[in-house]
C-alpha cells in the first residue's frame, strides 16, 4: 500500500482540498502555517505540501508542481488584505504576517506596479498583537482567518485587498498555493496521491456546506459568510489562466528581485 504525508494549513479556505484526507488508508497529514510548509518538504519530513506558491521559486530544492487542486481566487480574497490608518498610497512600511511568504511578495508587486512605491517590510507575528489598538502598527499585512476574527483588524480606515488589486492589474486569478513536492518523489506515490486528492476535493465541493459547519464556527466565521467565501471567493481547480497567471507572478518576482534564481515552471506528469 502507498503511503503519503501531506504538509497542509489548516485555514478555513483549505478545507476543500484537505478535510476527509485523513481518513483515507495511506494519508498522513502534518498541519502548520504556511511559512514552515517548504521547509519540511526539503527536509523530507512530508511527500507533498500545499506550499506557498513563491517558495517553488524559493527553495533549494528541485521541485515540482501536482495540478490536481490549488488554493485561488479571481478578484477579491477577503483574507489577504493590507490594512493601514493612511492612504494606501502614502504607505512606506508594511508589519507583514509572517505565516505566508506569497502574500508579502505579492503586495511588493503591487505597491509597486500599482503606486510606484518600494515598501519596507517588518515580519511580524500578528497573532501575538496585543488585544489594544495601540498595539497595532500604522499598516498591517493580514492573512488568513485572522483577518475575519481579528476586531482590532476593523479598526483601520483603509484597505487593500491584494486579490482584488492583482486582478485589476492583469486581468487573471491569483494562485496562493499549490501542491509540490521534490521532483524525485516515486511515479507511483504522485499517482496515487493525484488521485487521492482529486477524488476528495470532488467530494468535498459536493458538499461544501458539511465542510464549513464543521469548521467555520472554531475558526471565527459567521457559517453563511462561511459558505459563500468557500463556494464562491476561492477557487480550487487549475486552469490555463491560473498557469498564466503563476508564470506573470513569478516573472514579476524576479524582475523585482524578489526571488534570486528565474526557476521554471515544472509539473508532474500524470498519465
Amino acid at each position: 500500500m502507498q503511503h503519503v504525508i501531506l504538509g497542509v494549513v489548516s485555514f478555513l479556505n483549505t478545507k476543500p482540498l484537505i478535510d476527509g484526507l485523513e481518513m483515507i488508508d495511506g494519508m498522513t497529514l502534518k498541519p502548520m502555517v504556511p511559512s514552515l510548509l517548504i521547509g519540511c518538504l526539503e527536509e523530507g519530513d512530508v511527500d507533498l505540501a500545499l506550499a506557498s506558491s513563491i517558495d517553488y521559486q524559493k527553495s533549494s530544492s528541485c521541485l515540482r508542481i501536482l495540478k490536481v487542486g490549488l488554493l485561488s481566487s479571481d478578484g477579491p480574497t477577503l483574507t489577504v488584505c493590507l490594512r493601514s490608518r493612511i492612504p494606501i498610497d502614502q504607505v512606506q512600511q508594511v508589519h507583514c504576517d509572517v505565516d505566508s511568504h506569497t502574500s508579502v511578495a505579492l503586495l511588493q508587486i503591487v505597491m509597486k506596479d500599482m503606486y510606484d512605491k518600494e515598501i519596507t517590510v517588518v515580519p511580524t507575528e500578528i497573532r501575538n498583537l496585543g488585544g489594544s489598538k495601540n498595539d497595532w502598527p500604522e499598516s498591517v499585512l493580514m492573512i488568513g482567518d485572522k483577518v475575519v476574527s481579528s476586531t482590532n483588524g476593523h479598526s483601520y480606515q483603509y484597505e487593500l485587498d491584494l486579490g482584488e488589486a492583482w486582478k485589476k492589474m492583469t486581468g487573471l486569478p491569483f494562485v496562493f498555493a499549490v501542491w509540490m513536492g521534490k521532483s524525485d518523489l516515486a511515479p507511483e506515490t504522485v499517482e496515487f496521491a493525484a488521485l487521492s486528492l482529486e477524488r476528495q476535493l470532488r467530494k468535498n465541493m459536493q458538499r461544501l456546506e458539511q465542510v464549513v459547519a464543521t469548521a467555520a464556527s472554531s475558526r471565527g466565521w459567521n457559517k453563511k459568510e462561511a459558505l459563500m467565501y468557500v463556494g464562491e471567493t476561492m477557487q480550487y481547480s487549475w486552469s490555463k489562466r491560473h498557469e498564466s497567471s503563476l508564470q506573470i507572478f513569478f516573472d514579476r518576482a524576479k524582475e523585482l528581485s524578489l526571488v534570486s534564481d528565474d526557476v521554471e515552471i515544472k509539473y508532474f506528469g500524470l498519465e
